[in-house]
């Protein structure tokens, strides 16, 4: 009996060793706070050199109220922190920058609001933490701009631009423009190197009110963002892919074959009670090779910084054929 009961324990020391989870980035033990997944069947360390990880997140509402809060910056910093590349969406300061033939901010700088995210961020993110991120951000794109955050140290920038919609008419960055294109917000498009992995980087945020037009326009700029003879693309953001603004069965040109959606449709990256899958993260077959098969939601976010968690994907920086 007790060689069956010393049996038992081993086995169950084993199994429990292989369920323990991995922990954010910056977080070398863990937090009880991120749920991690891995479909891949080799064991990666989160800090194995040849990896980098991207990810994503709506910051609900970015603008003056959260850049000039110390206590909710001090959060966001600390959520960000440890990843290689960070697309943001929803920046709302009009006025971070000027923007050429954009009647909105012309005159944004130099004045008070200029460069707000970008100041507050380097106090919170870089100088508290002795790290070295670039941002980057998009032009105004009607009452939003898009963000990349990148480690020089790991990541090399070829250039970023907002992808240009046939549809639009007038300034893109009027709140009311006379036409807003197949997306109210087009995706802004950076291309990135990680050692041998070079890629196109899109993000995204849907307007729910068209987000199934949204989403097969996507199919599009997906397209034409591999046309330019990267095979390697990537599209991340708040697509309100879930509950009732993509419902199940409902058909999505992004949906199609020859793309792959990370995270599953029984994903919440929601933080209030809704369980939707929202943000999502997606990539066509020639990026299968470099995914690693790791990702995960980081959900210890309070509702006063966002209603919406932040996904991280992990790719291999060594094994790009393409």
């Amino acid at each position: 009996m007790k060689r069956r009961i010393l049996s038992l324990l081993v086995v169950l020391s084993v199994f429990l060793a292989g369920c323990t989870s991995q922990g954010h980035p910056s977080a070398k033990n863990g937090t009880s706070s991120e749920v991690t997944h891995s479909a891949h069947v080799e064991n990666v360390s989160s800090e194995a050199k040849d990896t980098i990880r991207i990810a994503s997140w709506n910051i609900e509402n970015f603008g003056k109220s959260k850049a000039t809060d110390p206590v909710r910056m001090s959060k966001i910093a600390e959520t960000l922190k440890g990843y290689d590349i960070i697309a943001v969406q929803e920046i709302s300061n009009v006025r971070e920058q000027s923007d050429p033939g954009c009647p909105r901010n012309e005159n944004a700088c130099p004045g008070k609001r200029c460069h707000l995210i970008r100041r507050a961020l380097e106090k919170y993110l870089n100088e508290a933490y002795g790290l070295h991120y670039k941002f980057i951000f998009s032009p105004q794109v009607k009452d939003e701009r898009y963000l990349f955050i990148y480690n020089p140290d790991t990541v090399t920038l070829g250039g970023a631009e907002l992808m240009e919609d046939p549809g639009d008419v007038g300034p893109i960055c009027l709140s009311h423009p006379e036409s807003t294109g197949m997306m109210v917000r087009q995706p802004f498009e950076a291309k990135f190197k990680a050692g041998d992995f070079d890629f196109i980087l899109l993000t995204a945020h849907t307007s729910p009110k068209r987000n199934l037009e949204e989403l097969n326009a996507l199919d599009y700029f997906f397209r034409q963002a591999g046309s330019q003879g990267e095979p390697d693309v990537i599209l991340v953001g708040d697509l309100n892919a879930d509950c009732n603004y993509l419902r199940t069965g409902e058909y999505t040109a992004l949906r199609g074959p020859g793309y792959i959606w990370v995270i599953p449709d029984d994903t919440d990256t929601t933080v209030s009670r809704t369980d939707c899958a929202y943000d999502r993260v997606i990539f066509g077959e020639a990026t299968r090779e470099d995914f690693t098969g790791r990702w995960g939601v980081v959900r210890d976010i309070p509702d006063n910084v966002s209603d919406h968690y932040l996904i991280w994907t992990e790719f291999w920086t060594d094994r790009d054929s393409e």
